[in-house]
């Protein structure tokens, strides 16, 4: 779920800067949020206005553009000390384009996928509820330590307006494209490619940034504090600056290290894609059976299991309790007829199609349909799942992943490698491999003649 604080952070954590410098004279914090949050507001009903007519692109093409001018704005209006009534205005136009680009980003990633309220749901709130303290935070360390380093914080603002120049660039030339306003040439492919892809660790940026800002604020703690009297006021004001600076630096800190962790883990760990866990080869016995105590199931998790067929093609299949209150085995294959052979995992009781991520409701594992795993016939005596070896071995074309290993020319009867024989065929399903052409091209011509009768288990 951290992709939830990666979403939120990336975008508003730039504004958070933004707005610290722009608004670092103004004291009305209630007008500040309203004004943002108005903004905020305003955005949401923008954007699922234009969700409803299918006017997204639209309007993020148009906020992309004004955010360039609002974001000068924004730099040209930090030098003034007045001016309130439109720093509050700016603030509004800058979180409005801002919130825009966040609706747009999350679209595809909703919070509620149901009428209930359920943990998933909570969670991801959690993730944004933290990544907006982060930015709150942001925004009043900024404004407090400006009063400090004006200058460096001017130069950092500078570059977090390119980077973010940079970045609504990049989304401008590709709605561009996109719509036919511009020609896909070279030079802006690859700009639009470079930008997106190193875009995506400017989040790093700004956090780095925002601590160099805090370890430098310490140097204006007042050291070698001196009482000379009782009633020394001098000394309690230094004192109270250097606790000021302490907290704030401790507090930055804290959450900057949350933040680290929180996108470290998101795109090391949670972004990338699930994968199955390597499945258990076996082979039949002597009577071309593969026999299961049905006993493995009382765990209820997925137990998967490959067969390698004498063409070198990797079977898998799994076994899986249907229900998990009595026992109700079922066979299938590791593959779906939609989507192929990424395979399945199950998770938190729910069996689900990594291609699709589709979750299948167990009870219906072993029917036709849908993202269902094919169907694999089996027979269930009460005690063990027995399976026939050319059941198995018919679902091999549901399958792309190939094992290197020999294998004989039907016609020569040489021996070679699958793998690195320069003739292959397919016949009913199975599929031949020869040494030279003139072997293949007479097996070509009588298929039959040379094919196999019998599943051979090598």
């Amino acid at each position: 779920m951290s992709i939830y604080f990666f979403h939120f952070l990336s975008v508003f954590l730039p504004l958070a800067f933004i707005l610290g410098l722009l608004l670092r004279f103004e004291k009305q914090i209630l007008q500040i949020f309203i004004s943002v949050f108005l903004g905020f507001l305003f955005a949401y009903f923008a954007y699922f206005i234009a969700k409803e007519f299918i006017r997204t692109e639209d309007l993020q093409f148009v906020c992309e553009i004004l955010a360039l001018f609002f974001l000068i704005l924004a730099f040209v209006f930090t030098f003034f000390k007045e001016k309130l009534i439109l720093k509050l205005l700016l603030s509004t136009l800058l979180s409005f384009v801002f919130a825009v680009r966040y609706f747009v980003l999350t679209q595809d990633f909703p919070i509620f996928t149901s009428a209930l309220l359920d943990t998933q749901a909570i969670n991801s709130l959690g993730f944004i509820a933290l990544a907006f303290i982060l930015c709150a935070i942001s925004f009043f360390f900024v404004r407090f330590q400006s009063f400090y380093q004006f200058k460096i914080s001017l130069v950092f603002l500078v570059v977090f307006i390119l980077l973010e120049f940079d970045l609504l660039f990049a989304d401008i030339f590709k709605l561009a494209i996109r719509k036919d306003y511009l020609e896909a040439s070279e030079f802006l492919v690859s700009f639009v490619g470079k930008s997106q892809f190193y875009l995506r660790f400017v989040v790093y940026v700004y956090m780095g940034l925002i601590f160099v800002l805090a370890l430098r604020s310490l140097k204006f703690r007042v050291k070698n504090l001196h009482k000379t009297h009782e009633l020394d006021i001098i000394y309690r004001k230094q004192k109270a600056q250097n606790q000021r600076l302490n907290n704030y630096f401790s507090f930055i800190s804290s959450f900057l290290f949350i933040g680290f962790a929180c996108v470290l883990y998101f795109q090391f760990v949670a972004s990338k894609p699930i994968t199955i866990d390597p499945p258990k080869e076996i082979t039949p016995n002597e009577q071309g059976l593969f026999i299961f105590d049905a006993s493995i199931l009382s765990d209820n998790n997925l137990h998967r299991f490959s067969y390698v067929t004498g063409e070198g093609k990797v079977v898998r299949f799994f076994l899986i309790n249907k229900r998990e209150d009595r026992t109700s085995p079922v066979a299938v294959f590791d593959a779906c007829r939609i989507c192929g052979d990424m395979g399945y995992v199950k998770h938190n009781g729910e069996l689900i199609c990594i291609s699709c991520n589709v979750r299948i409701f167990l009870p219906s594992v072993g029917k036709e349909g849908g993202c269902n795993p094919i169907p694999l016939n089996y027979e269930f005596n009460g005690k063990n799942i027995i399976i026939k070896v050319e059941d198995v071995i018919a679902g091999s074309n549901y399958f792309s992943e190939v094992k290197e290993l020999e294998v004989q020319d039907p016609i020569s009867k040489a021996k070679l490698v699958n793998l690195k024989a320069p003739y292959s065929y397919t016949y009913a399903g199975y599929t031949y491999y020869f040494e030279n052409e003139a072997n293949y091209e007479l097996f070509k011509q009588e298929p039959e003649k040379y094919a196999r009768i019998k599943f051979l288990i090598l």
